[in-house]
């Protein structure tokens, strides 16, 4: 039992300790720390990057004149700084608009709820659609990804 009263299951607790260790991973590679490392003071703080979470996306996935399925797309932001952030914060109507219009066209050419979702693709789609809307996103991150059946 999770301390909110919700009942975690195997599979979500992988899915959240998965994007703990990406995020993780992410900060140390910006700091330039290895994992689990500290950086050793300010300098450390100011290059940490910082996350700046999107509302989950839910995109049909329609092949030929139906909907097959649907894909389900969680994303986070990463800035270079806190004053990028909090101005990314502001744009993320856009973000979000750039990032369902990217995940609409990706989930009618390339997914399928009978077959893996090609993440890395996903992610370079993404990275594309989301770039020209705010130049202060450092890297965009697929925390979760799911493709089923309507």
């Amino acid at each position: 039992m999770h301390a909110f009263g919700l009942r975690l299951s195997p599979r979500s607790c992988a899915r959240w300790l998965g994007a703990l260790a990406i995020a993780l991973s992410w900060s140390a590679a910006a700091s330039g720390s290895k994992p689990g490392g500290h950086s050793g003071g300010a300098e450390g703080d100011a290059a940490a990057p910082h996350f700046v979470a999107m509302a989950p996306l839910d995109v049909p996935i329609v092949e030929g004149d139906r909907a097959d399925g649907r894909l389900k797309i969680t994303l986070v932001l990463t800035a270079t700084d806190a004053e990028s952030a909090s101005a990314l914060e502001a744009r993320l109507p856009e973000c979000r608009e750039a990032a369902l219009a990217a995940s609409i066209e990706f989930a009618r050419l390339r997914a399928s709820p009978s077959s893996p979702v090609d993440a890395q693709r996903l992610v370079n789609d993404l990275s594309i659609a989301l770039r020209p809307v705010d130049r202060a996103i450092a890297a965009v991150l697929l925390v979760e990804v799911s493709a089923r059946r309507a």
